[in-house]
């Protein structure tokens, strides 16, 4: 299993895509494809690829950039030149490949643990998961909300039964008041238990 600490960073500067880095993960690191990477600075994908860049997540390795929007009809739009340079110093500096979709990835080096980070549109969330699935990601972190109905979800928790995908969602501890909930029932089912993981370092 692989865990990551995937916290939100604030005010961080643009250089820290300079930090040198080695281009390919290493045996002990995920291959990890962000998916919705979104606008520097606004975006919360682009804060995890900057967190991965600059070696804030030791075990994963940021190998590829899936953003439709700002590579297709967003590039010319607000937020699509500051997109295209960090695209441009991701490319040179970390050897992190971009996509406009997840179909077009290389196939899954042997040995290689591929992890996809899904921080796109809600909405999108079922289909994206299916296609990172289909690319080699067998472990997928899902930003909150999971989905838009709880119906998506359930098809969702078969698909990745069935495929044997490992799924993880975030949640925000300070907003989240179904997480007693959740306990509560948690403690009325037999060997039935939830595990919460909490890292949060932001300081205002």
């Amino acid at each position: 299993e692989i865990f990551l600490d995937l916290s939100l960073l604030h005010k961080i500067p643009m250089g820290i895509l300079k930090s040198k880095m080695t281009k390919g993960a290493a045996s002990k690191q995920a291959e990890v494809v962000l998916v919705g990477c979104g606008c520097p600075l606004r975006g919360m994908g682009w804060y995890h690829a900057v967190q991965m860049l600059g070696n804030e997540v030791p075990h994963a390795k940021l190998a590829y950039v899936v953003e439709p929007w700002f590579m297709g009809a967003g590039a010319s739009g607000p937020g699509g030149p500051e997109f295209t340079e960090f695209q441009k110093e991701s490319e040179a500096a970390h050897g992190v490949g971009f996509h406009t979709s997840l179909a077009d990835l290389p196939p899954v080096d042997d040995g290689a643990k591929r992890l996809a980070l899904i921080s796109g549109r809600t909405a999108d969330n079922p289909r994206l998961m299916s296609e990172a699935i289909k690319a080699g990601c067998l472990t997928i972190y899902l930003e909150k909300p999971g989905a838009p109905t709880v119906t998506e979800l359930e098809a969702m928790k078969k698909e990745a039964a069935d495929t044997g995908a490992t799924i993880l969602m975030g949640y925000n501890k300070n907003v989240c008041k179904y997480v007693t909930k959740a306990r509560a029932f948690a403690s009325t089912v037999d060997d039935g238990h939830v595990t919460f993981i909490s890292n949060n370092t932001y300081e205002p």
